[in-house]
């Protein structure tokens, strides 16, 4: 079950590694910095609809193990037309927030215009892309791990043929001179809109042709919100979650921003190949939310405890050896994304650093994912509390002020290393705990934790 999430996530990752080096060969600066400054803000808001997509996956998992087929439906119908309303709401702030998110991070006015314009095109395609995300929930709950996977590998193959055209005004591909519509970063943002409307397009066709187990309702009925309610009680603790993840994002933004450009754009290059670890974790991840939520709905506690066990082992080796190879072949990676020789060091040692904590990422979201497969999705939140605002930001901060721009690259290291042992005592403890139950009836509540 991973294995196509992990082909899907690896598109995914190729997207933004390849929008970082197209606007890098830009040649500016502030091009580079643009991505840091401006993918932190939308991450905000792609955080919380992830959140609540992990939630409908746990929930819809849980209700297919109990064999509650329509409450399933009928609840993917409803968190579909929440998510819209809340991202039209969130529009409404936006005009005022965004200034105020930039002069807090003392960008120049240069990149202050450049990242208007990159975030006002990247929001167009925010609809289709919460559509996305609450359908895709659906899909990893019934464990429908192909149709995601494809649609992420179509969105990647378009942008990398259709953002040239985007952001160049000429350019060389396959000895060919060709020119585009030279519009820089917003161009990139563009780009990821058009190739995220395409992933939706792939997902809408599935569930219209009926090549999915379960149905979208578009007009679902609303007396009954048991299982939105429950979607909210994984989801937000999730989404509160990523959202910290984007915030120290921020901090580290701003923390770096007392120095100089390179080292913004440094945390920002190293910060897209940490998804070399995230993204193989969410995939594990993935695979054990939907098989320990099923097999929970089912009342068949032995197979839950197998798969976070399984679910762990198999994080920690793939993500250990994912951290071995970034870091023998870093000097070429971080060459990829710019050539300014002083971005160029920063974002070595950063990037060096990070693939020692590798594996232990995989254990902190492999336990998270465990978590909410059984419905608790405050371990999750108290767990990235600690690791980020406790831990990760204030470390960076001294660090900063002893060291200097190199020094708050250890922190994340130790934040992960603390908050990974806390995380396997905790789940093994509730496993342990965890009593075999009846499958639940028709009618009835959801099983709990």
């Amino acid at each position: 079950m991973s294995l196509p999430v992990l082909i899907g996530m690896s598109a995914q990752l190729l997207l933004n590694v390849i929008d970082g080096i197209y606007v890098g060969r830009l040649g500016r600066a502030e091009s580079v910095a643009v991505l840091n400054y401006g993918v932190p803000i939308f991450y905000l808001l792609f955080a919380f609809f992830n959140g609540l997509s992990i939630g409908t996956s746990s929930v819809l998992a849980r209700y297919i193990g109990a064999r509650r087929g329509a409450d399933a439906e009928r609840t993917l119908g409803q968190i579909v037309w929440i998510c819209l309303g809340v991202f039209a709401l969130a529009m409404l702030v936006y005009p005022l927030a965004v200034p105020r998110y930039l002069a807090f991070l003392r960008a120049s006015p240069e990149t202050t215009a450049l990242t208007h314009d990159f975030l006002t095109y990247l929001f167009l395609g925010m609809p289709l892309m919460i559509l996305t995300l609450m359908l895709g929930g659906g899909l990893r709950a019934e464990g429908n791990m192909r149709t995601l996977a494809s649609a992420q590998i179509l969105a990647v193959l378009a942008n990398i043929f259709i953002a040239p055209f985007f952001i160049f005004g000429a350019f060389k591909a396959f000895g060919l001179e060709l020119h585009g519509l030279g519009w820089g970063v917003k161009g990139a943002g563009l780009a990821t809109t058009f190739a995220n409307t395409l992933a939706a397009l792939y997902i809408l066709r599935a569930y219209l042709a009926g090549k999915t187990q379960l149905r979208w309702i578009k007009w679902p009925a609303w007396s009954n919100l048991e299982g939105v309610r429950g979607i909210f009680k994984v989801g937000v603790p999730s989404s509160l979650s990523q959202i910290l993840i984007g915030l120290n994002w921020i901090l580290m933004t701003r923390i770096a921003a007392n120095f100089d450009e390179a080292s913004v754009a440094a945390i920002g290059i190293g910060g897209r190949l940490d998804l070399l670890a995230v993204f193989p974790a969410l995939a594990v991840m993935t695979a054990v939310l939907t098989l320990v939520g099923q097999n929970f709905g089912a009342g068949r506690a032995d197979r839950v405890r197998a798969a976070a066990r399984a679910g762990l082992l198999t994080a920690f080796v793939l993500l250990a050896s994912i951290g071995l190879l970034g870091f023998l072949f870093r000097e070429g990676l971080i060459g990829l994304f710019h050539q300014d020789a002083e971005t160029h060091a920063l974002a070595v040692h950063y990037f060096s650093w990070q693939c020692l904590g590798f594996a232990l990422v995989g254990i902190n979201i492999v336990c998270s994912g465990a978590f909410q497969g059984i419905g608790r999705g405050l371990p999750f939140l108290l767990l990235t509390t600690m690791r980020l605002l406790m831990i990760a930001a204030p470390l960076a901060w001294y660090l900063s002020l002893r060291i200097g721009p190199l020094g708050m690259h250890y922190a994340p290291v130790i934040a992960n290393f603390v908050t990974a042992v806390i995380a396997l005592a905790w789940i093994f403890a509730a496993l342990k705990k965890l009593p075999d139950h009846p499958r639940p009836r028709p009618g009835e509540h959801l099983p709990e934790a």
